[in-house]
């Protein structure tokens, strides 16, 4: 009696235990990414040494302008503006005393009081300035400034009412003080919309996303190799394979390292190119903070990298984001949407031929600035039983814009006896939902290798989780096919 006592405890409890590594596996598959942020608090003022681009004056200045004074007063141009978006996000209108005094400081606490009782926002996002006065004792300066900057609306946090990203023009003038240059004034003369012209893109892709086997996520551009990511495209290209997904974080494009990566991501372009591979960059990578006064760092970001994305006839369309619909809980839908319209636009002016996406983590979501953008993308690891109806659906609203499905995965992970997955397993289901997207104009798949160690600071620190995550290649770690490659060969050789 004891003993079958004992039998039925221990298979209660492996039920239970099955059952919620079954309810993680579920959760696992409709997202990859559900963690949440905390750097959504008062973020750390961000520092550059690119504060402003400075023009030459048009005429002598009564006191010379050296390098030195235009990092000084760059840098007080370019924390005034982040102080005066900070303290109207968080109405702390201690920060203005660091960079305004006088009548602009008047003006901006003005700007804050309306900000907290109406929600609205302003925040610069670049600076081109030109002296045009320079005090001979050094203790006044003032200078014309061409600013690219967003203005949005939104009472509470989650209806985005109006933005306008627009360029202004104006005069600023700064007083020296005993404890730095600040801005005494500022008078704007004109203020024009940013030209926003839509780009067609058409064309079948069947890829996949990439990061290296050894080097993924955040190691992925500090580990740069060339020959190594040479070797992984020709593996993708023997997988009859036309396209592959890359991403590229803001922060290995602005750092101390900024122009190697910059040298590396021309590289990849190049190979890709040999390859005949159509590259699709996701920009903004692991993106953890929306707070305002970072944006203008990503502006920066912006003007680094897509120079080199717009010269490469590589790359077919340009990723804004990587699913910010999981952003929208944390940091709130209306402060993600204004930032990606004001990307966006920045985006079409800096690379005026390239299309633009944002790939969001759903198909109900991909519906989200559906008029902003060229191309539709979203991400299918929802019910497989559905995926043919969502596409249907979301091609229905998409207005003729082709729409691509840039990321479907499953995890061959077996933890016993096919539970809760295998590679014979990940290869049908991988099959079952490519037929499924056929109507697709293309589809990628999560991912070409294996990773024998996952990033916990981006898929969590959970061990099931990160063991799942840690097997949606279709190429194990060592290049060595699963099942699932042949899978991929057929049906892209089929729909390519």
């Amino acid at each position: 009696m004891r003993l079958l006592l004992a039998i039925c405890l221990f298979l209660i409890a492996s039920a239970a235990m099955l059952w919620t590594a079954a309810q993680a596996f579920e959760a696992a598959q409709k997202s990859r990414v559900t963690y949440k942020y905390i750097a959504n608090a008062l973020s750390p003022l961000p520092t550059s040494p690119d504060a402003v681009v400075w023009q030459a004056p048009e005429k002598k200045l009564v006191r010379p302008f050296s390098e030195v004074d235009a990092i000084l007063i760059g840098r007080a141009l370019r924390e005034a503006w982040q102080l005066l978006a900070i303290a109207q996000e968080t109405g702390a209108e201690a920060l203005l005393s660091d960079r305004f005094t006088g009548v602009a400081k008047e003006r901006a606490l003005l700007s804050i009081s309306d900000a907290q009782q109406f929600g609205g926002r302003m925040v610069v996002l670049s600076q081109t300035a030109t002296p045009v006065f320079f005090h001979k004792d050094g203790s006044l300066f003032q200078t014309r400034i061409e600013m690219d900057v967003v203005r949005y609306l939104s009472d509470d946090g989650t209806a985005l009412k109006t933005l306008h990203v627009t360029r202004d023009s104006g005069v600023a003038t700064l007083s020296k003080e005993s404890n730095g240059w600040r801005v005494l004034s500022w008078e704007r003369r004109s203020s024009v919309p940013l030209e926003s012209t839509h780009v067609a893109f058409s064309g079948r892709l069947v890829g996949l996303n990439y990061y290296p086997s050894q080097t993924p996520w955040r190691d992925f551009w500090p580990g740069f190799n060339a020959s190594s990511i040479a070797k992984d495209l020709e593996l993708i290209q023997r997988l009859n394979a036309n396209s592959v997904r890359i991403f590229l974080s803001r922060d290995d494009f602005l750092g101390d390292a900024s122009e190697g990566a910059l040298t590396n991501l021309g590289t990849l372009l190049e190979l890709a190119q040999e390859k005949k591979l159509t590259v699709v960059p996701t920009l903004f990578d692991l993106k953890q903070d929306f707070s305002l006064g970072t944006w203008a760092d990503d502006a920066l970001y912006l003007e680094r990298v897509l120079p080199v994305l717009e010269a490469s006839p590589a790359v077919g369309f340009i990723d804004v984001k990587n699913e910010p619909d999981l952003d929208f809980e944390t940091h709130g839908p209306a402060k993600v949407k204004a930032w990606l319209q004001s990307m966006i636009a920045l985006t079409r002016g800096m690379a005026p031929n390239k299309p633009l996406t944002i790939g969001w983590s759903n198909a109900e979501s991909a519906e989200t600035l559906i008029n902003d953008l060229d191309v539709i993308t979203y991400h299918d690891y929802a019910d497989i039983s559905g995926a043919q109806d969502r596409l249907a659906q979301l091609r229905q609203r998409a207005g003729g814009k082709p729409v691509y499905v840039t990321e479907i995965g499953e995890s061959s992970f077996t933890l016993a006896a096919g539970f809760p997955g295998s590679e014979a397993a990940q290869a049908d289901r991988l099959a079952e939902r490519m037929e499924a997207l056929k109507a697709a104009d293309g589809v990628m798949v999560w991912t070409l290798f294996d990773f024998p160690k996952v990033d916990p600071t981006v898929i969590g620190s959970s061990p099931w989780v990160k063991r799942l995550q840690s097997s949606f290649g279709v190429l194990r770690a060592d290049a060595s096919d699963k099942r699932a490659a042949a899978v991929l060969r057929s049906w892209f050789a089929k729909n390519n």
